[in-house]
């Protein structure tokens, strides 16, 4: 883990990531715990000497006999641009990764030369002249941005990198729910060029967490969970190792609730004032249905712009075509009265209107509860 003066120096704070703030220690991937035999043509010729990067190269594993072993951490800095359309969400975090590479063995008496530290260009400099995991974001959908880097690499040959990045990242939405929902972020990054037979990824758990100051306007953070897994790809006949972060993000629902639900509720409710109404006024019963129908079809365009074209139908839009169906239910209600009417069926009417002051309320809020139970228990 880096310290606290080096995470300053490459614009990486104690604030983005509180871990930076506890001592040092040692990485199960750091050469003191693994056993990596060094070749015999690796090391710097004078012990005394800085290890000479300008002509070293190094394209193998680090461990010939065996797979390498990579520390990885991500810590989430900040979660932006949840956008459930394109399905995509921008994702600002801290990773660190840390692995054995005995060939960068340098012994010196020099405390300066014990630890060398590479920050921004010259890191990305030196980085491509060593082995590296070579990692990527799977899902990854728009351009990655770097924007602070920092390499350390220890006498014994432990290197250690971190950067603070942003990317963009597509994931899966379930928005059956929806506005009730819960959706689950995922973050999925494995090495683009090292398969699990010389590479495997281990979670460092210090080094995984989230910003506890992150806030997201329509969103509440859940739980956050990180697993390593193998998966196979179709550029290599070998698995890879992959490391997967699942981040739960669940909907605050006051927006839709204020905005949407409750005021449509109103409207229905207000429609079945019809039901009051003389027979003598069939048009403006008519009328008021009919306007109310109109709004719920705004409604439906309103919510869609907020939505992918998905073919399942949401919470929202089943109650929205709850509502649909009500009022046009009271529409043809209104067509019987007045048909009721011209028969000179007019004690009908009046039962059938008393019918269904009570009758449609009860209907629909059922109908509301029974959604409600349907979309809401898993």
């Amino acid at each position: 883990m880096v310290n606290f003066i080096s995470a300053i120096e490459v614009g990486i704070s104690a604030q983005d990531n509180p871990s930076l703030q506890q001592p040092r220690e040692v990485s199960s991937a750091a050469c003191s715990q693994v056993d990596y035999k060094l070749p015999k043509t690796s090391g710097a010729k004078n012990p005394e000497a800085q290890f000479d990067f300008e002509e070293a190269v190094f394209v193998n594993s680090p461990n010939p006999n065996g797979t390498t072993k990579v520390d990885i951490g991500l810590y989430v800095i900040n979660i932006s641009n949840v956008n459930a359309v394109e399905t995509t969400y921008r994702l600002e975090g801290l990773i660190n990764l840390v692995w054995c590479d005995p060939r960068l063995q340098h012994n010196s008496q020099d405390q300066q030369l014990q630890k060398q530290t590479y920050l921004e260009e010259d890191a990305a400099v030196k980085l491509k002249r060593i082995w590296w995991p070579s990692i990527t974001f799977v899902n990854q959908v728009e351009e990655y941005f770097r924007k602070n880097e920092e390499l350390i690499i220890l006498a014994d040959g432990t290197v250690e990198y971190q950067e603070k990045f942003s990317v963009e990242l597509k994931s899966f939405f379930d928005l059956t729910k929806f506005p009730f929902d819960e959706q689950t972020l995922d973050v999925e990054i494995e090495s683009f060029a090292w398969s699990e037979n010389y590479l495997e990824l281990d979670r460092e758990e210090k080094k995984i967490g989230f910003n506890p100051n992150l806030n997201l306007p329509e969103w509440e953070i859940g739980d956050l969970k990180s697993r390593i897994e193998q998966k196979q790809e179709v550029r290599g006949i070998e698995p890879f190792s992959k490391f997967l972060m699942h981040i739960k993000l669940i909907r605050k629902p006051g927006f839709y609730l204020w905005k949407i639900i409750i005021p449509l509720v109103i409207l229905v409710i207000i429609s079945w004032s019809v039901f009051w109404m003389g027979e003598e006024s069939l048009a403006d019963r008519i009328s008021f249905s009919l306007t109310g129908i109109l709004t719920v079809v705004a409604y439906q365009f309103l919510i869609s712009e907020n939505l992918p074209n998905i073919s399942y139908l949401t919470l929202m839009d089943a109650i929205l075509s709850l509502s649909f169906v009500v009022m046009a239910l009271t529409v043809a209600e209104n067509i019987v009265i007045d048909g009721l009417n011209k028969a000179n069926l007019k004690f009908i009417a009046i039962q059938l209107d008393r019918i269904c002051r009570f009758a449609f309320p009860t209907i629909y809020v059922v109908a509301l509860f029974t959604l409600g139970f349907f979309y809401m228990v898993d």
